[in-house]
């Protein structure tokens, strides 16, 4: 049944094929195991790099943020008014008052507002004084227009009357 004088002749193959199967069956395992320290790696890399992004994103909104800051400096009132006034000569309106109105401090930016009672010449003057004052480089905000005129629009024309024009007009600063 069993050749025993085979396997004796054959004793050096039989073990030299015994200890290769067994070198490599534990050449599988760390060939396994580092195949998962490989993939975990590369996962914790790739979460690695999508943080770095996120921190990249964070630091570009902050650069525009203390950009914008810059830009909603606190100003006091006659340099405010000087402006308006240089864009109200360029607009042909005339500017007949000013009057201020109570400053609202906000969580992190206060908003300033004052209210204008103007005279221009034509609807167009006024268009464009009011164009010119939401395109100006500071911000400012027209959020109320009330004209006023006792003769008719067509009678204001006819007659050279002005428009008595009321505006209220906003402008932030930040903290």
């Amino acid at each position: 049944m069993i050749n025993y004088s085979l396997i004796e002749k054959n004793k050096n193959k039989i073990i030299n094929f015994g200890v290769i199967i067994l070198v490599l069956v534990i050449a599988l395992q760390f060939h396994r195991s580092a195949n998962d320290r490989i993939s975990s790696l590369i996962q914790q890399q790739n979460n690695e790099l999508e943080k770095n992004k996120v921190i990249e994103d964070i630091a570009a909104l902050e650069k525009k943020a203390e950009a914008y800051k810059k830009v909603f400096i606190k100003k006091d009132l006659a340099s405010i008014m000087d402006i308006i006034s240089g864009i109200a000569k360029d607009a042909s309106v005339k500017i007949i008052s000013v009057k201020p109105n109570a400053e609202e401090v906000l969580d992190n930016h206060s908003n300033f507002s004052f209210l204008i009672t103007l005279s221009a010449p034509s609807y167009h003057a006024l268009a464009d004084f009011i164009s010119k004052i939401e395109n100006h480089k500071d911000i400012y905000l027209v959020s109320e227009v009330n004209i006023n005129s006792t003769v008719s629009s067509l009678e204001a024309t006819r007659a050279n009357v002005d428009l008595e024009v009321n505006l209220k007009i906003n402008t932030i600063a930040y903290l």
